[in-house]
């Protein structure tokens, strides 16, 4: 089963992690890979991180791999070991080139059940995905709170 959450909304990945921690809750092995977000923000561990490891859920992220490819082969290789892996981002890595779209191809058919996030839905990941949610953006406190014109909410 694949998931796919994309959209320009803020929630992707928290809608991403509250399917991981309800497989969680229900005793199924998880393991969630940040392909493109590192653990810590302005010196301080993010709260997502913190609690993903007071859990005991399996978290590989970025700064361990040095880059989405690298993490993306090595997650493949450990697909059958559990039973839902989230790809917080997958999408992005794609926009940005580390990993081609046809990729996701690759997660067709695997053991765990698959949930990826991101902005962007491409074409083969439409095709493959069991279920898909865009998120989209009403209202967002970013433009106000930082003065950054120019965005679609």
């Amino acid at each position: 089963m694949l998931l796919a959450y994309v959209g320009g909304g803020k929630g992707k990945t928290t809608a991403g992690l509250g399917v991981a921690l309800r497989a969680w809750g229900h005793g199924y092995r998880v393991l969630v890979a940040f392909l493109m977000k590192t653990p810590f923000y302005m010196g301080e561990e993010v709260g997502e991180y913190k609690a993903l490891r007071r859990l005991g859920i399996d978290v590989v992220t970025l700064e361990e791999f040095g880059n989405p490819q690298a993490m993306w082969e090595s997650v493949l290789e450990a697909l059958d070991s559990y039973d839902l892996v989230l790809l917080d981002e997958f999408n992005y890595a794609v926009r940005q080139g580390f990993i081609a779209p046809g990729e996701v191809l690759r997660l067709r058919g695997v053991k765990p059940h698959v949930v990826v996030t991101g902005n962007h839905l491409w074409p083969e990941l439409a095709g493959a995905a069991d279920l898909i949610s865009e998120i989209r953006a009403i209202k967002h406190y970013y433009p106000k709170a930082t003065g950054v014109k120019g965005l679609d909410w």
